[in-house]
């Protein structure tokens, strides 16, 4: 004797007990909807199955007993995307997981995997993902025209990008991209995705016009939110004062204000209002910037939030730097290093600020001190366009003081560092 259907199991129960499918439906579903699921015609959601349990008093474990499974896997399914959505990867992982040890795949395999690969992705599980994404890259290699193909390739991007290996993740998100443009009907939102990763990557190695091409790409598809037109419109802004174009870089920050001032999170806020500061330092009264940035590095403070009010001590003392006053800089420079841990990335600003201070009262020996932790700091971090930036200084310097032979010296180490980066991600020039 075969096991009754969820549909023929529900509808014998409500028979039983004498309930007609409006008493069933009442406050969970449609009449027609429960019509459509003892029929087999439909399949209920864990949240109405539940429901549909207690309205005929008895388990769901009762319920689905004995039934066919198919419908455990769709809402298993479900609920695994939920989780994606909501953005609780770790309980998303285990449930893809238990679906790919599951058969029969109703769902493609390989759409599993990609979202499996994903939510490792956003963990910042790169070994992981990189091994999934690999297996389907050699799957979906062989059949291009598959639209998965590129998700894989930018996904690998982001692999690389996670394990600072910038050649290998431009080489992949190109490809994504290159891709993209050869299907018959392009979808916007991957695309948005696809440019934003170019733009990022671009800036990360240091190639700012690039990367404020890309983000004026994603922009003009105006496929995402006010929030995320705003953060890109703030990326912008910061690009733009990276090249020293400070009209445009005004035009963004005042765009990202306008898109983000109604945002309710009051740390991204207070985020926000940090970045727009120092990007209007060029073009506003700089001593109202120090003292709005010295009230959201005591909103820090006062909420315990030391590393950030270590971060805006560090701007601080940029901006006094900026404008020729030294003791000033030097006092916040030392209330940043007091705040923040010896390899936070804002540490490298700070020893920069410092050196520069140094260096301008003629203490070289210091000034050569707080240079070289600048480096090993942005080394550390992999900030490749800081660490020439600061290199560049160093090397200056040193030419002003008719020490060439120490400069090109400096300029060789950062050559055969680079070389040395591209040499273990696979690329030899």
């Amino acid at each position: 004797m075969t096991s009754p259907s969820l549909g023929q199991r529900i509808r014998q129960i409500r028979l039983n007990r004498g309930l007609t499918q409006i008493e069933l439906a009442k406050g969970l579903i449609t009449p027609s909807m429960v019509s459509q699921i003892e029929s087999d015609r439909a399949r209920p959601s864990y949240k109405v199955l539940a429901g549909i349990a207690a309205r005929l008093d008895v388990p769901l474990e009762h319920l689905l007993k004995g039934v066919n499974f198919d419908l455990e896997y769709a809402s298993k399914y479900k609920m695994a995307m939920s989780m994606v959505l909501a953005k609780e990867y770790e309980t998303a992982i285990q449930l893809f997981e238990e679906l790919l040890e599951s058969a029969p795949h109703r769902i493609p395999r390989e759409s599993l995997q990609l979202e499996l690969a994903f939510c490792h992705l956003e963990m910042g599980h790169a070994e992981d993902a990189e091994g999934i994404l690999n297996q389907l890259y050699q799957v979906l290699s062989t059949k291009p025209e598959d639209p998965l193909f590129a998700v894989v390739l930018l996904h690998l991007g982001k692999v690389a990008e996670l394990k600072g290996e910038y050649p290998i993740a431009l080489f992949h998100t190109k490809r994504a991209c290159d891709e993209l443009q050869k299907a018959e009907e392009i979808d916007t939102d991957f695309q948005t995705k696809v440019l934003m990763q170019l733009a990022n990557l671009h800036e990360k190695i240091g190639k700012v016009a690039e990367a404020a091409a890309y983000f004026e790409n994603a922009l003009s598809l105006n496929q995402t939110t006010d929030e995320e037109r705003g953060k890109t419109c703030l990326r912008l802004a910061d690009v733009y004062v990276r090249q020293e174009k400070y009209e445009q870089a005004e035009e963004y920050a005042a765009k990202a204000y306008l898109l983000l001032s109604e945002q309710t999170n009051k740390e991204l806020k207070q985020d926000m209002q940090h970045r727009l500061l120092m990007i209007r330092r060029g073009s506003s009264d700089w001593k109202t910037i120090v003292r709005d940035l010295l009230e959201i590095a005591e909103q820090a403070t006062r909420a315990v939030h030391k590393t950030k009010a270590g971060q805006v001590y560090a701007d601080i003392a940029l901006v006094y730097l900026e404008n020729n006053e030294f003791d000033e800089s030097w006092a916040y420079a030392e209330k940043a290093r007091i705040a923040l841990s010896d390899t936070d990335p804002a540490m490298g600003k700070v020893h920069r600020v410092l050196a520069c201070i140094y260096l301008q009262r003629k203490d070289e020996k210091k000034g050569r001190k707080h240079l070289d932790n600048a480096v090993k700091i942005y080394n550390y971090h992999g900030k490749v366009a800081e660490l020439e930036e600061v290199t560049l200084y160093m090397c200056r310097y040193l030419n002003n003081q008719g020490e060439q032979k120490e400069a090109f010296e400096r300029l060789e180490q950062f050559h055969l560092y680079m070389m040395k980066q591209l040499e273990q991600r696979g690329i030899v020039l």
